[in-house]
Protein backbone atom coordinates (compact mmCIF):
# COMPACT_ATOMS: atom_id res chain seq x y z
CA UNK A 1 0.00 0.00 0.00
CA UNK A 2 1.42 3.28 -0.80
CA UNK A 3 1.75 6.37 1.29
CA UNK A 4 -1.52 7.66 0.69
CA UNK A 5 -3.07 4.46 2.07
CA UNK A 6 -4.80 3.68 -0.76
CA UNK A 7 -3.28 0.55 -3.57
CA UNK A 8 -3.48 1.55 -6.91
CA UNK A 9 -6.12 -0.72 -8.12
CA UNK A 10 -8.61 1.79 -5.03
CA UNK A 11 -6.63 4.85 -6.57
CA UNK A 12 -8.20 4.29 -9.88
CA UNK A 13 -11.43 3.03 -8.20
CA UNK A 14 -11.70 6.42 -6.31
CA UNK A 15 -10.82 8.55 -9.58
CA UNK A 16 -13.46 6.56 -11.57
CA UNK A 17 -16.03 7.59 -9.07
CA UNK A 18 -15.01 11.48 -9.46
CA UNK A 19 -15.29 11.10 -13.17
CA UNK A 20 -18.94 9.38 -12.88
CA UNK A 21 -19.69 12.11 -10.66
CA UNK A 22 -18.52 14.75 -12.32
CA UNK A 23 -20.38 13.48 -15.38
CA UNK A 24 -23.60 13.26 -13.56
CA UNK A 25 -23.32 16.93 -12.57
CA UNK A 26 -22.29 18.25 -16.38
CA UNK A 27 -25.51 16.32 -17.02
CA UNK A 28 -27.81 17.79 -15.16
CA UNK A 29 -26.74 21.31 -15.70
CA UNK A 30 -27.51 20.63 -19.52
CA UNK A 31 -31.03 19.04 -18.64
CA UNK A 32 -31.69 22.95 -16.09
CA UNK A 33 -30.21 24.59 -19.48
CA UNK A 34 -32.38 22.45 -22.07
CA UNK A 35 -35.50 23.13 -19.20
CA UNK A 36 -35.17 26.80 -19.30
CA UNK A 37 -34.80 27.30 -23.11
CA UNK A 38 -37.71 25.14 -23.14
CA UNK A 39 -40.16 27.48 -20.32
CA UNK A 40 -38.91 30.27 -21.99
CA UNK A 41 -40.00 29.47 -25.50
CA UNK A 42 -43.43 27.86 -23.95
CA UNK A 43 -44.21 31.30 -22.11
CA UNK A 44 -45.16 34.21 -24.28
CA UNK A 45 -44.34 36.96 -22.45
CA UNK A 46 -42.57 36.48 -18.13
CA UNK A 47 -44.56 38.24 -16.07
CA UNK A 48 -43.41 39.94 -12.55
CA UNK A 49 -44.76 42.20 -10.24
CA UNK A 50 -42.47 45.45 -9.56
CA UNK A 51 -42.32 44.15 -5.80
CA UNK A 52 -40.97 40.70 -6.59
CA UNK A 53 -38.97 40.86 -9.58
CA UNK A 54 -38.32 37.14 -9.50
CA UNK A 55 -41.43 35.83 -8.89
CA UNK A 56 -43.16 33.04 -10.56
CA UNK A 57 -43.78 34.22 -14.12
CA UNK A 58 -47.87 35.18 -14.60
CA UNK A 59 -49.39 34.09 -17.76
CA UNK A 60 -49.73 36.57 -20.79
CA UNK A 61 -52.10 36.60 -23.89
CA UNK A 62 -49.84 35.57 -26.63
CA UNK A 63 -48.47 36.52 -29.41
CA UNK A 64 -45.55 37.77 -27.49
CA UNK A 65 -41.88 35.62 -28.04
CA UNK A 66 -39.43 35.77 -25.19
CA UNK A 67 -36.12 37.20 -25.64
CA UNK A 68 -33.48 34.26 -24.83
CA UNK A 69 -32.87 33.07 -21.27
CA UNK A 70 -29.24 34.75 -21.14
CA UNK A 71 -30.12 38.38 -21.76
CA UNK A 72 -33.95 38.26 -21.08
CA UNK A 73 -34.18 37.02 -17.45
CA UNK A 74 -31.18 39.51 -16.22
CA UNK A 75 -32.58 42.46 -18.52
CA UNK A 76 -36.10 41.49 -16.91
CA UNK A 77 -34.29 41.91 -13.07
CA UNK A 78 -32.82 44.97 -13.66
CA UNK A 79 -35.63 46.43 -15.25
CA UNK A 80 -37.80 45.36 -12.10
CA UNK A 81 -35.31 46.75 -9.79
CA UNK A 82 -35.09 49.76 -11.55
CA UNK A 83 -39.02 50.37 -11.66
CA UNK A 84 -39.10 49.51 -8.10
CA UNK A 85 -37.61 52.66 -7.25
CA UNK A 86 -39.32 54.92 -9.78
CA UNK A 87 -43.09 53.09 -8.22
CA UNK A 88 -41.71 53.95 -4.55
CA UNK A 89 -41.13 57.65 -5.74
CA UNK A 90 -44.56 57.81 -7.31
CA UNK A 91 -46.68 56.36 -4.51
CA UNK A 92 -44.81 58.95 -2.12
CA UNK A 93 -45.50 61.80 -4.73
CA UNK A 94 -48.93 61.03 -5.51
CA UNK A 95 -49.71 60.14 -2.18
CA UNK A 96 -51.12 56.47 -3.20
CA UNK A 97 -50.28 53.27 -2.61
CA UNK A 98 -51.39 50.23 -4.73
CA UNK A 99 -53.74 48.54 -3.41
CA UNK A 100 -52.31 45.15 -5.11
CA UNK A 101 -49.27 44.51 -6.88
CA UNK A 102 -49.82 46.02 -10.54
CA UNK A 103 -48.04 43.29 -12.64
CA UNK A 104 -45.13 43.26 -15.09
CA UNK A 105 -44.85 41.73 -18.27
CA UNK A 106 -41.73 42.66 -20.29
CA UNK A 107 -41.74 42.92 -24.10
CA UNK A 108 -39.06 43.50 -26.45
CA UNK A 109 -39.83 46.62 -29.13
CA UNK A 110 -40.82 44.50 -31.38
CA UNK A 111 -43.08 42.81 -29.10
CA UNK A 112 -44.26 46.23 -27.82
CA UNK A 113 -44.98 47.33 -31.55
CA UNK A 114 -47.42 44.21 -31.67
CA UNK A 115 -48.93 45.22 -28.76
CA UNK A 116 -49.42 48.70 -29.25
CA UNK A 117 -51.30 48.22 -32.99
CA UNK A 118 -53.80 46.08 -31.14
CA UNK A 119 -54.28 48.31 -28.56
CA UNK A 120 -54.78 51.25 -31.47
CA UNK A 121 -57.18 48.79 -33.01
CA UNK A 122 -59.50 48.00 -30.08
CA UNK A 123 -59.71 52.04 -29.74
CA UNK A 124 -61.60 52.22 -32.95
CA UNK A 125 -60.68 55.75 -33.90
CA UNK A 126 -62.26 55.34 -37.06
CA UNK A 127 -65.36 55.36 -34.92
CA UNK A 128 -64.56 58.62 -33.04
CA UNK A 129 -63.40 61.00 -35.52
CA UNK A 130 -67.09 60.38 -37.08
CA UNK A 131 -68.55 63.64 -35.82
CA UNK A 132 -65.47 65.63 -36.55
CA UNK A 133 -65.38 64.30 -40.26
CA UNK A 134 -68.78 64.82 -40.70
CA UNK A 135 -68.76 68.24 -39.54
CA UNK A 136 -66.08 69.04 -41.68
CA UNK A 137 -63.53 69.71 -39.12
CA UNK A 138 -61.01 66.64 -40.09
CA UNK A 139 -60.09 65.14 -43.20
CA UNK A 140 -62.16 61.15 -44.35
CA UNK A 141 -59.14 58.88 -44.22
CA UNK A 142 -57.98 55.58 -43.87
CA UNK A 143 -56.57 55.13 -40.68
CA UNK A 144 -53.33 52.76 -40.41
CA UNK A 145 -51.81 53.47 -37.07
CA UNK A 146 -47.93 53.52 -36.63
CA UNK A 147 -46.89 53.22 -32.84
CA UNK A 148 -43.99 55.26 -31.61
CA UNK A 149 -41.35 53.89 -29.47
CA UNK A 150 -42.58 53.00 -26.09
CA UNK A 151 -41.10 52.25 -22.71
CA UNK A 152 -44.13 51.78 -20.98
CA UNK A 153 -48.10 51.26 -21.20
CA UNK A 154 -50.37 50.70 -18.64
CA UNK A 155 -53.77 48.69 -20.42
CA UNK A 156 -56.62 49.43 -17.77
CA UNK A 157 -58.77 46.53 -19.58
CA UNK A 158 -55.68 43.75 -18.93
CA UNK A 159 -55.19 45.71 -15.22
CA UNK A 160 -51.47 45.35 -16.87
CA UNK A 161 -48.48 47.12 -17.06
CA UNK A 162 -45.96 46.26 -19.92
CA UNK A 163 -42.40 47.34 -19.93
CA UNK A 164 -40.04 47.27 -22.64
CA UNK A 165 -36.80 45.38 -22.17
CA UNK A 166 -33.37 46.30 -23.54
CA UNK A 167 -33.54 49.49 -22.43
CA UNK A 168 -30.96 51.11 -19.94
CA UNK A 169 -33.50 53.83 -19.06
CA UNK A 170 -30.67 56.30 -18.05
CA UNK A 171 -32.67 58.42 -20.05
CA UNK A 172 -34.47 60.73 -17.33
CA UNK A 173 -37.55 61.53 -19.88
CA UNK A 174 -37.87 57.38 -20.69
CA UNK A 175 -38.18 57.33 -16.68
CA UNK A 176 -41.15 60.17 -16.86
CA UNK A 177 -42.83 57.83 -19.27
CA UNK A 178 -42.55 55.36 -17.11
CA UNK A 179 -43.52 56.96 -13.73
CA UNK A 180 -46.43 58.34 -16.26
CA UNK A 181 -47.45 54.53 -17.08
CA UNK A 182 -47.21 53.73 -13.28
CA UNK A 183 -49.53 56.53 -11.68
CA UNK A 184 -52.06 55.31 -14.30
CA UNK A 185 -51.85 51.93 -12.62
CA UNK A 186 -52.56 53.45 -9.43
CA UNK A 187 -55.17 55.22 -11.12
CA UNK A 188 -57.31 52.30 -12.15
CA UNK A 189 -57.08 50.38 -8.89
CA UNK A 190 -58.61 53.37 -6.73
CA UNK A 191 -60.85 55.02 -9.32
CA UNK A 192 -61.66 52.77 -11.56
CA UNK A 193 -60.52 54.20 -15.39
CA UNK A 194 -63.01 51.89 -17.37
CA UNK A 195 -65.96 52.36 -15.38
CA UNK A 196 -65.21 56.16 -15.55
CA UNK A 197 -64.98 55.96 -19.26
CA UNK A 198 -68.11 53.92 -19.68
CA UNK A 199 -70.05 56.92 -17.82
CA UNK A 200 -69.13 58.96 -20.56
CA UNK A 201 -71.33 58.51 -23.25
CA UNK A 202 -70.74 61.66 -25.63
CA UNK A 203 -67.65 62.84 -27.28
CA UNK A 204 -67.80 66.06 -24.78
CA UNK A 205 -68.47 64.39 -21.69
CA UNK A 206 -65.14 61.43 -23.17
CA UNK A 207 -62.85 64.51 -23.87
CA UNK A 208 -63.35 65.95 -20.06
CA UNK A 209 -63.13 62.60 -18.48
CA UNK A 210 -59.92 62.01 -20.12
CA UNK A 211 -58.58 65.18 -19.28
CA UNK A 212 -59.06 64.63 -15.43
CA UNK A 213 -57.24 61.34 -15.43
CA UNK A 214 -54.69 62.86 -17.90
CA UNK A 215 -54.28 65.69 -16.22
CA UNK A 216 -53.82 63.72 -13.34
CA UNK A 217 -50.87 61.61 -14.62
CA UNK A 218 -49.19 64.85 -16.39
CA UNK A 219 -49.04 66.48 -12.46
CA UNK A 220 -47.79 63.64 -11.09
CA UNK A 221 -45.08 63.25 -13.96
CA UNK A 222 -43.94 66.76 -13.79
CA UNK A 223 -43.67 66.70 -10.14
CA UNK A 224 -41.69 63.41 -10.42
CA UNK A 225 -39.83 65.22 -13.32
CA UNK A 226 -38.94 68.56 -13.02
CA UNK A 227 -39.32 68.82 -8.77
CA UNK A 228 -42.32 71.53 -8.85
CA UNK A 229 -44.89 72.25 -11.49
CA UNK A 230 -43.12 76.07 -11.92
CA UNK A 231 -40.39 74.64 -12.77
CA UNK A 232 -41.87 72.18 -15.15
CA UNK A 233 -41.95 72.73 -19.04
CA UNK A 234 -45.65 72.36 -19.62
CA UNK A 235 -44.89 72.07 -23.57
CA UNK A 236 -42.35 69.69 -23.59
CA UNK A 237 -44.21 67.35 -21.06
CA UNK A 238 -47.50 67.45 -23.08
CA UNK A 239 -45.45 66.53 -26.58
CA UNK A 240 -43.57 63.94 -24.26
CA UNK A 241 -46.30 62.12 -23.27
CA UNK A 242 -48.67 62.54 -25.96
CA UNK A 243 -46.03 61.34 -28.26
CA UNK A 244 -45.26 58.33 -26.74
CA UNK A 245 -49.36 57.62 -26.26
CA UNK A 246 -50.56 58.51 -29.65
CA UNK A 247 -49.28 56.85 -32.97
CA UNK A 248 -49.20 58.26 -36.50
CA UNK A 249 -51.86 57.37 -39.13
CA UNK A 250 -49.10 58.35 -41.69
CA UNK A 251 -52.26 60.35 -43.58
CA UNK A 252 -53.05 64.56 -43.81
CA UNK A 253 -54.56 63.63 -40.61
CA UNK A 254 -51.72 63.92 -39.22
CA UNK A 255 -50.67 68.00 -40.56
CA UNK A 256 -54.06 68.47 -39.21
CA UNK A 257 -53.77 71.49 -36.68
CA UNK A 258 -57.60 70.78 -35.55
CA UNK A 259 -56.25 66.79 -34.67
CA UNK A 260 -53.26 68.21 -32.93
CA UNK A 261 -55.39 70.21 -30.60
CA UNK A 262 -58.27 67.34 -30.02
CA UNK A 263 -55.29 64.66 -29.50
CA UNK A 264 -53.57 67.37 -26.96
CA UNK A 265 -57.09 68.18 -24.75
CA UNK A 266 -56.80 65.87 -22.18
CA UNK A 267 -52.95 66.37 -21.64
CA UNK A 268 -52.50 70.31 -22.05
CA UNK A 269 -55.96 71.90 -20.85
CA UNK A 270 -57.13 68.85 -18.86
CA UNK A 271 -53.10 69.38 -16.84
CA UNK A 272 -54.35 73.47 -16.47
CA UNK A 273 -57.69 71.53 -14.48
CA UNK A 274 -56.19 69.17 -12.31
CA UNK A 275 -53.50 72.20 -11.59
CA UNK A 276 -56.23 74.34 -10.29
CA UNK A 277 -57.64 71.80 -8.36
CA UNK A 278 -54.37 70.87 -6.74
CA UNK A 279 -53.43 74.15 -5.94
CA UNK A 280 -56.57 75.10 -4.16
CA UNK A 281 -56.73 71.61 -2.32
CA UNK A 282 -53.62 69.19 -2.79
CA UNK A 283 -54.03 65.72 -3.99
CA UNK A 284 -57.70 65.45 -1.96
CA UNK A 285 -58.96 67.66 -4.76
CA UNK A 286 -57.83 65.61 -7.08
CA UNK A 287 -59.16 62.14 -5.53
CA UNK A 288 -62.21 63.87 -4.55
CA UNK A 289 -62.38 65.12 -8.55
CA UNK A 290 -62.84 61.00 -9.00
CA UNK A 291 -66.41 60.74 -7.54
CA UNK A 292 -67.16 63.98 -9.30
CA UNK A 293 -65.69 64.09 -12.61
CA UNK A 294 -65.99 67.13 -14.82
CA UNK A 295 -69.34 66.47 -17.17
CA UNK A 296 -67.90 68.73 -19.95
CA UNK A 297 -65.21 70.47 -22.02
CA UNK A 298 -66.19 73.52 -20.37
CA UNK A 299 -65.71 72.73 -17.28
CA UNK A 300 -62.51 71.82 -17.63
CA UNK A 301 -61.65 75.05 -19.58
CA UNK A 302 -63.04 77.02 -16.78
CA UNK A 303 -62.11 74.90 -13.69
CA UNK A 304 -63.78 77.65 -12.11
CA UNK A 305 -67.03 76.91 -12.83
CA UNK A 306 -66.45 73.23 -11.82
CA UNK A 307 -65.03 74.44 -8.35
CA UNK A 308 -68.49 76.46 -7.83
CA UNK A 309 -70.31 73.78 -8.63
CA UNK A 310 -71.56 74.82 -12.07
CA UNK A 311 -74.36 72.50 -13.39
CA UNK A 312 -73.74 70.38 -16.02
CA UNK A 313 -74.73 70.27 -19.79
CA UNK A 314 -78.29 71.31 -20.47
CA UNK A 315 -80.01 68.32 -22.80
CA UNK A 316 -80.71 69.68 -25.86
CA UNK A 317 -83.47 68.18 -28.07
CA UNK A 318 -83.25 67.80 -31.51
CA UNK A 319 -85.96 65.99 -33.34
CA UNK A 320 -85.83 63.08 -35.83
CA UNK A 321 -86.03 64.59 -39.69
CA UNK A 322 -85.80 61.11 -41.20
CA UNK A 323 -89.57 61.74 -41.84
CA UNK A 324 -88.79 63.35 -44.70
CA UNK A 325 -85.78 61.94 -45.81
CA UNK A 326 -86.05 58.82 -47.86
CA UNK A 327 -84.46 55.63 -47.52
CA UNK A 328 -81.02 56.65 -48.95
CA UNK A 329 -80.63 58.68 -46.34
CA UNK A 330 -78.73 57.01 -43.11
CA UNK A 331 -78.29 58.33 -39.58
CA UNK A 332 -74.45 58.38 -39.33
CA UNK A 333 -74.00 60.67 -35.70
CA UNK A 334 -75.89 61.49 -32.91
CA UNK A 335 -73.90 63.37 -30.15
CA UNK A 336 -72.63 66.28 -27.98
CA UNK A 337 -69.41 68.11 -28.93
CA UNK A 338 -68.89 70.55 -26.61
CA UNK A 339 -67.42 73.67 -26.06
CA UNK A 340 -63.68 72.81 -26.92
CA UNK A 341 -64.80 71.28 -30.03
CA UNK A 342 -67.40 74.47 -31.23
CA UNK A 343 -64.40 76.58 -30.30
CA UNK A 344 -62.42 74.61 -32.66
CA UNK A 345 -64.78 75.26 -35.32
CA UNK A 346 -65.51 78.50 -35.49
CA UNK A 347 -61.14 79.22 -35.01
CA UNK A 348 -61.19 77.81 -38.24
CA UNK A 349 -61.73 80.74 -40.15
CA UNK A 350 -62.65 83.53 -37.16
CA UNK A 351 -59.66 85.18 -35.22
CA UNK A 352 -58.78 82.92 -32.12
CA UNK A 353 -60.21 85.62 -29.68
CA UNK A 354 -63.43 86.45 -31.88
CA UNK A 355 -63.90 82.55 -31.70
CA UNK A 356 -63.59 81.46 -28.11
CA UNK A 357 -65.38 84.01 -26.88
CA UNK A 358 -67.94 83.09 -28.90
CA UNK A 359 -67.93 79.26 -27.78
CA UNK A 360 -67.89 80.51 -24.15
CA UNK A 361 -71.57 80.76 -22.53
CA UNK A 362 -72.03 77.03 -24.37
CA UNK A 363 -74.70 75.24 -21.85
CA UNK A 364 -75.43 72.19 -24.23
CA UNK A 365 -75.64 71.04 -27.71
CA UNK A 366 -76.70 68.38 -29.91
CA UNK A 367 -75.23 67.21 -33.20
CA UNK A 368 -77.10 64.88 -35.81
CA UNK A 369 -76.02 64.00 -39.05
CA UNK A 370 -77.66 62.00 -42.26
CA UNK A 371 -76.00 60.82 -44.58
CA UNK A 372 -76.98 60.15 -48.06
CA UNK A 373 -76.11 57.42 -50.66
CA UNK A 374 -74.46 59.69 -53.04
CA UNK A 375 -72.27 61.12 -49.99
CA UNK A 376 -74.65 64.34 -49.04
CA UNK A 377 -75.32 65.05 -45.70
CA UNK A 378 -77.80 66.75 -43.65
CA UNK A 379 -76.83 68.53 -40.34
CA UNK A 380 -78.47 69.91 -37.47
CA UNK A 381 -76.54 71.55 -35.16
CA UNK A 382 -78.57 72.88 -31.96
CA UNK A 383 -76.95 75.05 -28.91
CA UNK A 384 -78.18 76.17 -26.24
CA UNK A 385 -76.43 79.35 -24.13
CA UNK A 386 -76.28 80.47 -20.46
CA UNK A 387 -77.93 84.01 -21.42
CA UNK A 388 -79.88 85.72 -24.63
CA UNK A 389 -76.54 87.67 -24.44
CA UNK A 390 -74.58 84.59 -25.02
CA UNK A 391 -76.28 83.02 -27.69
CA UNK A 392 -76.67 86.29 -29.65
CA UNK A 393 -72.97 86.86 -29.76
CA UNK A 394 -72.47 82.88 -30.90
CA UNK A 395 -75.16 83.36 -33.91
CA UNK A 396 -73.36 86.64 -35.12
CA UNK A 397 -69.72 84.70 -34.85
CA UNK A 398 -71.71 81.50 -36.64
CA UNK A 399 -73.01 83.79 -39.38
CA UNK A 400 -69.59 85.43 -40.62
CA UNK A 401 -68.42 81.81 -40.52
CA UNK A 402 -71.16 81.06 -42.93
CA UNK A 403 -70.14 83.89 -45.05
CA UNK A 404 -66.47 82.66 -45.41
CA UNK A 405 -67.23 78.34 -45.17
CA UNK A 406 -69.73 78.33 -47.91
CA UNK A 407 -68.20 80.81 -50.16
CA UNK A 408 -70.06 81.78 -52.45
CA UNK A 409 -73.02 82.04 -50.05
CA UNK A 410 -76.08 83.74 -51.55
CA UNK A 411 -78.42 85.14 -49.77
CA UNK A 412 -82.33 83.07 -49.83
CA UNK A 413 -85.53 84.23 -48.44
CA UNK A 414 -86.80 81.46 -45.85
CA UNK A 415 -89.22 80.02 -47.38
CA UNK A 416 -92.90 79.33 -45.68
CA UNK A 417 -92.06 81.74 -42.96
CA UNK A 418 -89.31 79.54 -41.27
CA UNK A 419 -87.13 81.33 -39.39
CA UNK A 420 -83.60 82.34 -39.50
CA UNK A 421 -80.63 83.60 -42.52
CA UNK A 422 -80.52 81.40 -45.13
CA UNK A 423 -77.91 80.93 -48.02
CA UNK A 424 -77.38 78.57 -50.81
CA UNK A 425 -73.69 77.88 -52.41
CA UNK A 426 -72.22 74.95 -54.31
CA UNK A 427 -71.79 73.10 -51.13
CA UNK A 428 -75.76 73.61 -50.49
CA UNK A 429 -78.38 75.25 -48.74
CA UNK A 430 -77.42 76.63 -45.11
CA UNK A 431 -79.65 78.21 -42.32
CA UNK A 432 -78.52 79.70 -38.84
CA UNK A 433 -81.41 80.39 -36.66
CA UNK A 434 -81.88 81.84 -32.91
CA UNK A 435 -85.03 81.63 -30.53
CA UNK A 436 -83.82 82.99 -27.67
CA UNK A 437 -81.50 81.06 -25.71
CA UNK A 438 -81.11 78.32 -28.53
CA UNK A 439 -79.03 78.53 -31.37
CA UNK A 440 -79.71 76.32 -34.87
CA UNK A 441 -77.43 75.49 -37.60
CA UNK A 442 -78.67 73.22 -40.48
CA UNK A 443 -77.11 72.16 -43.42
CA UNK A 444 -78.47 70.56 -46.44
CA UNK A 445 -77.61 69.54 -50.17
CA UNK A 446 -80.90 72.01 -51.12
CA UNK A 447 -83.13 74.82 -50.08
CA UNK A 448 -86.10 72.48 -50.71
CA UNK A 449 -84.52 69.52 -48.01
CA UNK A 450 -83.64 72.12 -45.75
CA UNK A 451 -86.83 73.72 -45.87
CA UNK A 452 -88.10 70.32 -45.20
CA UNK A 453 -85.51 69.70 -42.29
CA UNK A 454 -86.40 72.72 -40.85
CA UNK A 455 -89.96 72.68 -40.69
CA UNK A 456 -89.67 69.76 -38.34
CA UNK A 457 -87.03 71.35 -35.59
CA UNK A 458 -88.01 73.39 -33.02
Amino acid sequence: MSASGFTPGQRRTVLLLVIAVIAVFAMLAGFIATSLRSWERSSPVPTRTWASPVSTPLPVPSPFPSPVVEEGILSQVQAARLFEQIAHQVETVRGLSPRAEVPLSFLDQRQMSVLLRQLYAEWAPEEQLVPYVALGLLPDVSLSPRAHRVVGVYVPEQEQLYISTGEQWGDADDQALLAHAYVQALQDQRFDLEAMRARATTTDAALAIQALMEGDAILLTALYHYGSVTLADRERLVELISRAQRPDYGTELDRSEIWTRLQHFPYWEGFQFVDALFQIGGWDAVNQAYTNPPRSTEQVLHPERYLEGADGPTSVVVPDVSAVLDEKWTLVVRDTLGEFTLGLYLEGLLPSDTAWQAADGWNGDTFVAWEHADGSQVLVWRTVWDSNADAVEFERALTALVIQRYLPARPVDPPDGLPGLWWEGDLGAVCVARAARHVIFVQAPDVNTLANAMGLLP
